[in-house]
């Protein structure tokens, strides 16, 4: 098996809401389970994080940015994704509103979907997260119904999205840097077991 690349360490989410006030939100197509904004790596395929914005958006969602402002940028969480992580886990944040423009249209492989959340069902998701970080529900029944993708309690209340209590952006990150059973191996298509992983960035 090829030597997996490990995270680069740097993320940008793309917040984008409608004339309604809706929040444009993907499923997740593998680890982190849940329902977020458009993100991705930036390092390790975009020349910047304009560069990123412009291409994951299109990318995840089908739709062209015309416009983004940066509304937080620079921070850093250990929050953990589907890429073996860097030497020192987690990821340094650039946050962004954005215009955008043409048809909705979900990337079948990345995503298990998208459309626009009303407030009221953001809410609802980050209560279902909240759930499981409690220990209402199990990880099987939330990956059968996702909540909010536990990072983005932290990042919409960065961003003034959402506002969130103390208490549930602690109980969120204990969420968020648990690792997964398996990393997603981007050139091959498949998961990988994490000791697997391991073995090979250790090599």
């Amino acid at each position: 098996m090829p030597s997996m690349t490990p995270c680069c360490g740097t993320s940008v989410g793309v917040i984008v809401t409608d004339a309604a006030g809706r929040l444009l939100m993907i499923e997740r197509g593998w680890y982190p389970v849940g329902i977020a904004p458009v993100a991705g790596h930036i390092a390790d395929a975009h020349t910047d994080a304009a560069a990123a914005v412009v291409a994951e958006v299109s990318e995840e969602v089908g739709l062209t940015v015309t416009a983004h402002t940066v509304v937080a940028d620079g921070f850093w969480l250990p929050n953990l994704c589907a890429s073996p992580p860097s030497a020192i886990p987690g990821h340094r944040w650039t946050l962004v509103t954005a215009a955008v423009t043409g048809e909705l249209a979900p990337d079948p492989v990345e995503t298990k979907g998208a459309r626009w959340y009303t407030p009221g069902q953001v809410e609802v998701l980050a209560g279902r997260t909240l759930a499981l970080a409690r220990g209402d529900i199990s990880d099987a029944d939330y990956a059968f119904e996702p909540g909010l993708e536990p990072v983005w309690l932290e990042l919409l209340h960065r961003a003034k999205v959402r506002s969130a209590l103390s208490g549930e952006l602690t109980a969120a990150r204990r969420l968020y840097t648990t690792p997964p059973e398996c990393y997603w191996d981007a050139d091959r298509g498949v998961e990988v077991p994490a000791e697997q992983a391991a073995a090979t960035l250790n090599a």
